[in-house]
């Protein structure tokens, strides 16, 4: 199984038009200031505006605004809809921060005190192996100092790592909500402007993979929220983005190491566990589930591919990379289906949730495995119950070496 993400060529559409043509679903011809659609039937021709926000104000960049203009954007409407789903359908919009904490100009106290975190121990807590926390000391925060919305989020993260550190501190936990709704607002606005080969298009990969550390650690807003289903809309964004570019020329760039799969060959085949293959071959031909089965049966492999490292390299980086990684290999047909809610999908998650949980040092995802298993559980009830022996015992236990062999046996 390839270790890097399979591009497709992008493809470009006007978006321009009136939000009246628009709301009809017709062509407009976008003329100025009134569209022929909109003179000949006397009807309000409104263009869509686009109005700044307030920003963490950074040094004067020429990549914070140099870009393609709107309508060159090299993402098509199905592309911008997905992005757009990607951080709105899970993130609230953000709304403007209190007079309590601002920039003005240039970096604050706060800003460089969290800066200097992220320097020095964030960035080694975010990722897995020495290259990656490299790049997040190194060049993450040269490009952030191009792009706000990378910017605000790596501060965002360190000041989440600092609430970690200080739980009681209230004030650092409007300082994160502020970083964090800055990052998303300017990322969304930056999402026209992404042009491939370009620093800001680095820092869009980045940064769309970092929401995941950005929003995981939250408190749930659901009782019954997955925080995994989340990863995996995250994911298909980052898929997106990958999307844009040719494979080779992204892992021959500056923030390629954050990115790899694997820092071993994988010697073994696929190890998938024998409970999970029956609960696909007892499903009933006219089983919704059904017409499933090949997405199914793909993400099994995919997760046969997690047990194969466990088993050839144990419990280590080699491992933890494949882990972290493991949702980029999911396709959107399956993210729909666990999306859904549907218990198959959500009980393959839940097996990849014991794994997440075997993870040493990396903070923001402690305690996403027995949170999400828990709330698996209850919403599928007894009659699943034979399929959740594995993730049911692993959330009772916090020894990792016994998960382990838990999985192993």
């Amino acid at each position: 199984m390839t270790a890097d993400f399979i591009p497709k060529r992008p493809h470009k559409k006007s978006r321009g038009g009136c939000q009246t043509c628009k709301a009809r679903k017709v062509k407009c011809d976008e003329a100025q200031p009134t569209c022929t659609f909109c003179d000949k039937r006397n009807l309000k021709c409104v263009y869509p505006t686009h109005q700044e926000g307030p920003k963490l104000l950074t040094p004067p960049s020429s990549s914070t605004s140099a870009g393609l203009p709107r309508d060159a954007s090299p993402f098509g409407d199905d592309e911008v809809a997905e992005l757009a789903l990607t951080t709105q359908c899970i993130i609230p919009p953000w709304t403007p921060p209190p007079a309590l904490v601002t920039s003005t100009g240039s970096l604050s106290l706060t800003d460089m005190r969290l800066l200097h975190h992220w320097s020095t121990v964030t960035c080694n807590t975010v990722a897995i192996g020495e290259a990656a926390n490299t790049t997040l000391q190194m060049v993450v925060p040269q490009l952030a100092f191009e792009n706000d919305f990378l910017l605000n989020g790596i501060l965002g993260i360190a000041s989440l790592d600092m609430e970690r550190l200080n739980p009681d501190s209230q004030d650092m936990q409007k300082q994160t909500t502020i970083y964090r709704g800055r990052a998303v607002a300017d990322f969304r606005r930056a999402l026209t402007r992404i042009e491939p080969g370009t620093r800001n298009y680095e820092a869009a990969l980045l940064m769309s993979a970092l929401l995941i550390a950005l929003y995981s650690p939250n408190p749930p807003t659901d009782e019954d929220e997955l925080i995994i289903i989340k990863w995996l809309i995250f994911y298909q964004g980052l898929r997106l983005f990958f999307n844009m570019s040719s494979s080779p020329k992204i892992m021959a760039g500056s923030v390629a190491p954050f990115f790899r799969r694997e820092l071993t060959e994988l010697k073994i085949g696929p190890v998938v566990p024998k409970v999970l293959v029956r609960m696909l071959q007892v499903m009933d031909i006219m089983d919704p589930d059904f017409l499933m089965l090949e997405h199914y049966c793909k993400v099994l492999d995919d997760l046969g591919i997690l047990y194969a490292s466990l088993k050839q390299d144990g419990l280590g980086p080699e491992l933890y990379i494949r882990v972290i990684s493991w949702c980029s290999y999911i396709d959107r047909e399956f993210a729909n289906c666990a999306r859904e809610r549907r218990p198959r999908a959500i009980i393959i998650m839940a097996h990849y949730l014991v794994f997440v949980k075997v993870i040493r040092g990396l903070w923001w995802l402690e305690r996403i495995p027995d949170r999400d298993i828990g709330n698996i559980v209850k919403s599928l009830g007894p009659r699943w119950l034979e399929y959740l022996e594995v993730p049911l015992r692993a959330s009772m236990t916090t020894d990792k070496d016994e998960i382990a062999a838990l999985l192993l046996r």
